[in-house]
């Protein structure tokens, strides 16, 4: 068994289900060890409350994850007993994905591989209980820590976040030009599709931050796996 995944089948299951927890069980503070932050969610069409850093960025892969369709951070509480006391565990995240294979559930917990080795014997029973859960369920469970988080992928997208925030005044219009122009194009890169689109400087800045954003809603895609920069080769989402 993989010390950072557990997996315990795949089953579909009614999302009604689970939509039942739609806000999260526990209420999150900021703690001496742990930062908080919030994050608006595109997905769910809210804020989502992240206890720690890691659980933000982990939050921030979800959104830009094709095959994502819901997810709920503090989803559900776990009773189990250990050493002969009642106690209860609170995983990090229950998340629903959808692809042509079906629909399934995985529930995360998300911590520091530091963390880990640290208090294993104290998570120990935990882990097994979400695990009997996720068994339970048809689900799967599932470890995450900041080596498969904070990946490539991350960088881009959080390179891709500084330019959501804003608009051009011809957004629409550049857009669609930028579309146009890739279409005929084909496979280009960002240095290529700027500069076949428009010829005056001024318009090529302008027209830079809309094809980043196009780029983070799908409109042009590209491998986020791999550094983003302008000889990455991008084609017309579309296509």
């Amino acid at each position: 068994m993989n010390f950072f995944l557990f997996e315990t089948g795949l089953h579909k299951i009614d999302l009604f289900e689970t939509r039942l927890l739609d806000m999260p069980v526990r209420k999150i503070t900021a703690g001496y060890c742990n930062v908080t932050s919030r994050l608006p969610s595109r997905k769910l069409g809210r804020m989502v409350d992240a206890e720690s850093t890691l659980e933000r960025d982990f939050f921030l892969l979800l959104e830009y994850e094709d095959n994502v369709a819901w997810y709920e951070e503090q989803p559900l509480s776990i009773d189990f007993d250990h050493n002969k006391r009642s106690k209860t565990y609170t995983p990090d995240a229950l998340v629903l994905r959808r692809s042509q294979e079906g629909e399934f559930y995985t529930l995360y917990e998300i911590k520091p591989r530091s963390e880990l080795f640290k208090n294993w014997k104290k998570l120990k029973p935990k882990l097994k209980a979400a695990i009997k859960k996720c068994a339970s369920e048809g689900w799967k469970f599932k470890i995450v820590t900041e080596v498969e988080i904070r990946s490539q992928y991350l960088k881009n997208i959080e390179f891709i976040e500084l330019f959501k925030q804003t608009s051009s005044p011809c957004e629409d219009a550049l857009r669609i030009t930028l579309a146009d122009t890739l279409e005929e194009l084909g496979t280009a890169t960002p240095e290529e599709l700027i500069s076949a689109t428009f010829h005056n400087f001024s318009n090529r800045a302008e027209a830079l931050p809309v094809m980043w954003r196009m780029i983070g809603d799908g409109s042009i895609k590209t491998d986020l796996t791999k550094q983003l920069n302008m000889k990455s080769p991008i084609w017309n989402g579309d296509s």
